[in-house]
């Protein structure tokens, strides 16, 4: 087997734990509505959202790059899983900067 065909099964893996490993974030992620105030809060639908993208996120990160194995730049697919990480941390921290962590503020 050779490097890069490791590579691409290693993230693979990686990448659907990690959309399967997410739905018990998933399923509870409703429950931020659940404050006064925090369905017009922008930063707590943002985070809703991005938790709701993260499994497909992932998914595709972990699918597309098989399907386009023979383009060049297919291994690029993999940064799908980055993007899913990176809005999701980004939801985090800017609701505990601008709102202390509360949802609704």
């Amino acid at each position: 087997m050779n490097q890069k065909k490791g590579l691409r099964i290693g993230l693979t893996v990686l990448s659907v734990l990690g959309a399967v490993m997410s739905m018990p974030l998933v399923m509870f992620s409703p429950m931020m509505f659940d404050a006064p105030g925090s369905e017009e809060n922008i930063l707590t639908q943002f985070l809703f959202f991005s938790v709701l993208a993260f499994p497909v996120l992932c998914l595709a990160g972990g699918i597309l790059p098989w399907v386009f194995r023979r383009h060049q730049l297919g291994i690029w697919l993999y940064a799908l899983s980055g993007l899913a990480i990176g809005l999701l941390v980004s939801a985090f921290v800017l609701l505990d900067v601008m709102c202390s962590g509360d949802f609704s503020c």
